[in-house]
């Protein structure tokens, strides 16, 4: 609807100008008085509304602009809170993989290795909010040295809580953390 307002002000401006332009001419070859002065009040009128027009085209392009940078700092907020969202999901999943999988002063320098591995993936937001969860934890797994999943870990799920009977970490540990 802005493109098309916008064409019909720019083709309303060049009509003004142009019979602004006829009205000058004839104002100004005009012998008699009276004539001239009913010429040049119609001019002013004309010029007036083409200085309207292109005022308003004006506004329409500020607006326009300003629509698009705000649309660009509306997604941008959304994608640095997507990028906090996975970041904190992924980091909750990686501290209960530690505390799960890590004994005694190894949990200490394990969640520090977590923070600096989720804050050295998010710094590709791109690339961290695209790739799965699953493809995130593995990375996690694999860059942190912890144990791999194990596939078959779920038939050994205690039945009243989902997670695996012997303690071990898996899949369940994707799932968002509870405080109930």
């Amino acid at each position: 609807m802005v493109e098309r307002q916008g064409r019909m002000l720019a083709e309303l401006s060049e009509l003004g100008m142009s019979l602004a332009r006829r009205t000058h001419e004839r104002a100004m070859a005009a012998e008699d008085p009276d004539r001239a002065e009913r010429l040049a009040l119609a001019f002013h009128r004309m010029s007036r509304s083409v200085r309207q027009t292109l005022a308003l085209e004006a506004r329409l392009e500020r607006e326009a602009r300003r629509d698009a940078v705000e649309a660009e700092r509306r997604a941008d907020e959304h994608r640095r809170e997507a990028v906090r969202a996975r970041r904190s999901y992924v980091g909750g999943v990686g501290s209960r993989l530690i505390w799960t999988e890590a004994e005694g002063d190894e949990v200490s320098a394990l969640l520090v290795d977590l923070k600096r591995w989720v804050d050295e993936e998010a710094f590709f937001e791109e690339d961290f909010l695209a790739a799965p969860v699953e493809t995130l934890v593995e990375r996690l797994r694999e860059d942190l040295g912890l144990a791999a999943a194990d596939p078959d870990e779920d038939e050994d799920r205690d039945e009243a809580d989902g997670r695996p009977a012997d303690g071990a970490a898996g899949p369940a540990l994707l799932e968002p953390h509870s405080s109930a």
